[in-house]
């Protein structure tokens, strides 16, 4: 008896709470405005721009914009780079950046890899310990070590 009163009261207490209900609306798209428009940046135009591919496969080819990227590109095929045709490439490009400094990369690249040079670039550390020097001995001045006596076990009679 006790038991079915307070389940009653349970049931009562549990009705009375009031009840969540949930309720989710997603958020209103922002309208779309263009990057030019948000940030007032205006694309900057190319000045002038040349590429001249020759019947050898090798080419020139160069831009310049108006707010002061430049850049130029030489390439000739190489015959026989690992197996596969590739090119050497040598070249040089320069921009402002927005303090007005402007910096400049020439650059080979080929088959020791891409080579850039510029006066903002890192340069290595000079090490700090000479490489070391193997002397060479010649081979007539060699003499091979005396083979080792067999050693006799030592027994000790009874």
């Amino acid at each position: 008896m006790k038991l079915i009163v307070f389940a009653a009261v349970l049931a009562m207490v549990a009705a009375s709470a009031p009840q969540y209900q949930p309720s989710y609306s997603p958020p209103s798209p922002a309208p779309y405005t263009s990057t030019a428009q948000k940030y007032g940046q205006k694309v900057p135009q190319i000045i002038s721009q040349q590429y001249d591919l020759r019947p050898d496969g090798s080419y020139d080819s160069s831009y310049q914009t108006e707010n002061g990227i430049s850049a130029s590109d030489s390439g000739r095929l190489v015959a026989d780079y690992g197996g596969q045709p590739s090119y050497a490439r040598e070249g040089q490009y320069s921009y402002t950046d927005e303090y007005g400094n402007t910096y400049t990369v020439t650059y080979t690249a080929g088959v020791n890899g891409y080579q850039p040079q510029g006066a903002h670039l890192p340069v290595p550390v000079p090490t700090e310990y000479p490489i070391p020097q193997v002397p060479v001995v010649p081979q007539g001045d060699y003499q091979p070590a005396p083979a080792p006596k067999p050693v006799q076990p030592q027994y000790q009679p009874y």
